[in-house]
């Protein structure tokens, strides 16, 4: 089979051929005058007169067609790669069923047959959250795997489902089936399974708030209900709509109607998860401030940890807050605080006098707020918070800001589609799973395939080049030779 790189090129040819043939025209023969015209005049029109072919004009025009088909790249396909990897698309878009019933991914599940079938060595690959690949093995016993696969991952990492699989099968070529390409980087190929379906979905839900995104080619009628609440929803395509509920609730559930191509966005849950927090840490600001942000006290099996004491030279295996021991350094004005860092956001110390606890013991500690001399007050190494001793902090405003900020990101009660191998919205281990994600509500497009990296193409512009330039070597001869036109 062969295939053109650059096609929209061939609308050059036909200037260049004419090009060729009027620049021949115009260097017309001398014309020189010869007796017997009359008999020349007699057979005119006869019918047994023929015109001489031009060789030199035929070899002039096949030149620049060559050269014409070179400039678009063509390039001759051999056959298939018989060590292949087949990477399938499984976020939650691929989900989407188009007019005739079926889904993307049915729709790859029969575009990828085929190369499998044809691999004599092959890995098969699911692109989700996190890869899983079979193989290697024939192509033709992976149709199993194959036919299991479900889409509903709220993303797909192709990046590391392409490395998944070549380091199952090193020296493999690699083919993507799914709706949205892969980076031109990974030299991979690349089969296009996206429709244009009408979809909407909801796109954020908290508390009081929840959104909803129209990804479809035309206006979106449908309502959108939580608890007793309903709201009619009229969308233009690419607009986004927001609602506020009338209170806030600990549990909460929306669900957006009438279904439409993909259903993994039209319903979302939110549940408040209170942080579960060991302390060991002696003081009454800290019991006020975790009382106030809810949190709830455990001994055994703790998401993150409070102590007094000196951290350790090694980083801590849960998210560590460590107050300093009594007995610090004086007192000093708070100078500086980097307002950048997710734990000091909002965090106002400037003007305030602080004691500048011990350097922490260990390497990649870093300092967030210092006192006018350049001591470090608050220091931070990954998850891990240090900070003054607790007695100098309690009466302070930032003081629970400081500790909300390090508890947020353990409170946040969301987990993507995919996490966990949960592939419906629901409630796990206390997380609401939805997909809440605006890249996969809206639906890729489809795009062009791209097989020239998973098939044995051999580039033919060099062989027309040499051609073209061997035609014009062979009409430099004729080129020597005048004929007369005699009149």
């Amino acid at each position: 089979m062969v295939g053109l790189a650059q096609p929209y090129l061939l609308l050059l040819l036909p200037l260049v051929l004419g090009w060729v043939y009027w620049t021949y025209a115009r260097r017309r023969p001398p014309e020189a005058p010869a007796a017997g015209v009359w008999l020349l005049q007699r057979t005119a029109g006869d019918g047994r007169t023929r015109r001489r072919f031009d060789l030199r004009l035929a070899f002039l025009l096949l030149a620049g067609t060559a050269m014409g088909l070179a400039l678009t790249t063509p390039w001759l396909r051999l056959g298939r790669s018989e060590r292949l990897v087949v990477v399938i698309d499984a976020s939650a878009s691929m989900s989407a069923r188009g007019p005739d019933g079926r889904s993307r991914l049915d729709r790859a599940r029969e575009r990828a047959a085929p190369w499998l079938e044809g691999a004599r060595r092959a890995v098969l690959v699911r692109a989700g959250l996190e890869p899983q690949a079979w193989g290697p093995t024939d192509g033709s016993r992976l149709e199993p795997q194959l036919a299991r696969l479900r889409a509903g991952d709220a993303a797909a990492n192709l990046e590391q489902a392409v490395a998944l699989g070549r380091a199952q099968l090193p020296g493999a070529t690699v083919l993507v089936v799914g709706d949205a390409p892969p980076p031109a980087s990974l030299q991979a190929g690349f089969l296009n399974v996206a429709g244009d379906e009408p979809n909407a979905g909801i796109t954020a839900l908290g508390p009081r708030f929840a959104a909803v995104y129209n990804a479809g080619p035309g206006i979106w009628n449908g309502t959108l209900t939580s608890g007793q609440q309903r709201f009619a929803l009229r969308l233009a395509p690419g607009r986004f709509a927001a609602f506020t509920f009338d209170r806030a609730a600990a549990r909460r559930t929306a669900v957006l109607a009438p279904g439409d191509a993909m259903l993994l966005d039209q319903k979302a849950l939110w549940i408040a998860r209170p942080a579960r927090v060991r302390v060991e840490a002696a003081g009454t600001g800290v019991d006020r401030a975790l009382a106030v942000l809810g949190v709830r006290r455990v001994t055994g099996q703790p998401q993150a940890e409070v102590r007094t004491a000196l951290p350790p030279e090694r980083p801590a295996r849960l998210p560590t807050l460590y107050f300093a021991p009594a007995g610090a350094a004086a007192p000093q004005v708070v100078h500086d605080v980097d307002p950048t860092h997710p734990f000091t956001r909002g965090v106002e110390l400037v003007g305030y006098r602080l004691p500048a606890p011990p350097a922490p013991p260990g390497a990649g500690w870093r300092t967030l707020a210092t006192q006018t001399d350049g001591r470090g007050v608050i220091f931070v190494r990954g998850s891990e918070l240090y900070l003054p001793p607790e007695a100098a902090l309690r009466n302070l405003p930032a003081f629970v800001v400081l500790i909300y900020n390090w508890l947020q990101p353990l409170a946040d009660s969301h987990r993507p589609l995919g996490w966990n191998g949960v592939l419906e919205p629901t409630v796990r281990d206390g997380y609401a799973v939805s997909l809440l994600d605006y890249r996969e509500t809206r639906l890729p497009r489809p795009a062009a395939d791209r097989l020239a990296p998973v098939t044995a193409a051999r580039p033919l512009a060099p062989w027309l080049a040499l051609l073209a330039a061997l035609l014009l070597a062979l009409q430099a001869p004729h080129a020597a030779k005048k004929p007369l036109r005699r009149r």
